[in-house]
């Protein structure tokens, strides 16, 4: 091949290859790392105590509450914790808990597990209220427990250190406890991260990378679709919920297949909605339940990690609604997990109109962000709509944003 061949194959390859890269450098903010995060907060920022290292967040519509799952110990994050790739001491077990926010007061409950003794290292969760009985709620949570295999062979270099599984729990609201039902555990289930409760005995799961530690991982994490496609969605499937055993009475298939970095997800605009978020690159898939098609995605400008959607229930009164998709994610991502770990929320909607290709436009609102001084990493938003008539007339929201390592879920108000 000449060297003009050779040239233009270069010039070629630069040409598909930039803007990609280009979108990378920008996503996981490692241009971010030579300026200043500028803090913007809404109004009455504040910590709301008793909520360690809270990953996820839920919110409950007919009770109001908003639910979680919360470590107890802030040390062992640091000693195990796969979904970091930290397996220095699987030893150094959490018991965390599922945790109770009351978006009113801003106070915890942490809950008594009962038929529980642990360890519970906690990660997602979501939740499921039969439409029959609204004060019922079954709460499915992540484990990340060690392999008792690689206990027993702790060098091995083919023995996956984790074996993470479910737990699914029971809770009527205004107890202060959550009874455990059983524990599930299946083969597909490789790095859990997040849930979606279709019903009692349904859920879909994330297996939010292919390889559990090492370069590969690494090289998903700086990736995107085109170029490692590797993770996938399982559904899941109990035929009984009262098992001691946790393989027993689970059914479980891979729903889709082929997705980079499958991660966060969330309950969309309807029922069949389905929201799944590319983590390490930024990007929310709206996805149908039925078919588990993709119906959408939007770009954004960071990493994403669990999505939520904000129906607004006071659209009718106000005549304007502000219903969208809320999306919290790292400001500096390629620095994660060590500093600040600085942070964003966007606000997402429709534009109502399309682009030259027929696509959906959107419309994108950083209606929060922190340097990482109050708040370290986000991984979860939640809004709680206020009501204008108690406020005002104002178009306002409680926002609720926590994170892996933030110390405690941070709540202020926010204009929409």
């Amino acid at each position: 091949m000449s060297t003009t061949a050779i040239f233009a194959a270069l010039v070629s390859i630069s040409a598909v290859l930039y803007n990609p890269i280009a979108l990378r450098v920008k996503v996981l903010g490692i241009s971010r790392g030579f300026g200043t995060i500028e803090n913007i907060h809404g109004e009455d920022l504040r910590v709301i105590p008793d909520t360690l290292y809270c990953e996820d967040l839920h919110h409950h519509i007919p009770s109001g509450l908003l639910f979680g799952a919360s470590e107890d110990n802030p040390d062992n994050r640091w000693k195990w914790f796969p979904p970091i790739t930290v397996f220095s001491d699987p030893t150094a077990l959490g018991h965390g808990t599922i945790v109770v926010i009351d978006p009113k007061t801003f106070t915890t409950t942490r809950l008594t597990l009962s038929n529980f003794p642990g360890p519970f290292v906690t990660h997602g969760i979501d939740i499921y209220s039969p439409p029959t009985d609204p004060t019922s709620i079954y709460i499915f949570a992540v484990n990340h427990l060690p392999n008792p295999a690689y206990l027993s062979s702790p060098t091995s270099r083919t023995i996956p250190a984790a074996r993470s599984r479910i737990e699914l729990f029971h809770h009527t609201i205004g107890s202060s406890s959550a009874t455990h039902l059983r524990s599930i555990y299946h083969p597909l289930i490789r790095t859990p991260n997040d849930i979606y409760a279709i019903n009692s005995t349904s859920l879909l799961v994330t297996n939010d990378h292919y390889y559990r530690s090492g370069l590969l991982r690494s090289f998903e994490d700086v990736g995107w679709e085109a170029l490692a496609p590797w993770t996938d969605l399982i559904a899941l499937s109990l035929t009984d919920l009262h098992v001691s055993n946790d393989t027993a009475a689970v059914m479980a298939s891979v729903a889709r297949k082929g997705i980079h970095n499958n991660n966060g997800l969330g309950h969309g605009r309807t029922p069949s909605e389905v929201l799944i978020n590319d983590a390490s690159a930024g990007v929310l898939v709206v996805a149908q339940l039925e078919s588990f098609r993709f119906s959408g995605s939007v770009q954004l400008p960071c990493t994403l990690d669990n999505p939520s959607y904000f129906a607004d229930p006071y659209a009718a009164q106000t005549g304007r609604d502000a219903s969208a998709y809320v999306l919290a994610g790292l400001a500096e991502a390629s620095k994660f997990p060590k500093g600040d770990n600085p942070v964003m929320v966007w606000l997402v909607q429709p534009a109502g109109s399309n682009d030259a290709e027929g696509k959906v436009e959107w419309n994108q609102k950083l209606i929060f962000q922190d340097d990482g001084k109050v708040l370290r990493s986000a991984s979860t938003a939640v809004l709680v709509g206020i009501d204008p008539a108690e406020n005002g007339g104002k178009k306002q929201a409680w926002l609720f944003v926590t994170g892996p390592l933030s110390f405690g879920v941070v709540v202020s108000r926010v204009d929409l």
